[in-house]
């Protein structure tokens, strides 16, 4: 039994290296790739400076944030609600989040800044989460009670 455990162990920590290998290789091909390649090598010419340290280096750091973020969230989804299958848009929370946004657009007229809409985005994903805590019978509800009204939520948005 202790021969099973410690081989399933390193077949997991083999995963583990082998996936954290391949996010720093997707890493280094976001950087190079663009309208333009540069190659790790030329990252420091004063040329690339600009594209690589100030364009593409945050918006890939921000893409696995947020890829990571959803993952995080999935995964409470999903244990939350005993169900394999669960995701964040099931009880409408990504829609209250999108209404929030689109609502912030209209009466900002696109004159707000970016952390503005970020934002109200999250706004609207805790005030689609509080009106759903709201709405349930009780605090310790079976799973199916938030099914039904994330559901009825999500349509109504």
């Amino acid at each position: 039994m202790l021969n099973f455990v410690t081989r399933q162990r390193r077949v997991e920590r083999l995963w583990l290296i082998a996936l954290v290998f391949a996010t720093v290789m997707v890493l280094v091909l976001s950087l190079c790739a663009g309208d333009v390649w540069f190659s790790p090598l030329s990252w420091w010419n004063d040329e690339a400076r600009l594209f690589i340290w100030q364009i593409r280096l945050p918006r890939t750091l921000a893409v696995l944030l947020v890829g990571a973020a959803l993952a995080v969230t999935g995964t409470i989804m999903q244990s939350l609600f005993e169900n394999p299958l669960a995701e964040p848009g099931l009880l409408g929370v990504s829609n209250g989040a999108g209404v929030a946004l689109v609502i912030a657009l209209l009466l900002g007229q696109g004159t707000l800044p970016g952390w503005t809409l970020g934002l109200c985005a999250i706004l609207g994903a805790l005030t689609i989460t509080l009106i759903l805590l709201r709405f349930s019978p009780s605090s310790i509800s079976p799973p199916v009670v938030y099914y039904f009204a994330g559901v009825a939520l999500r349509n109504y948005l």
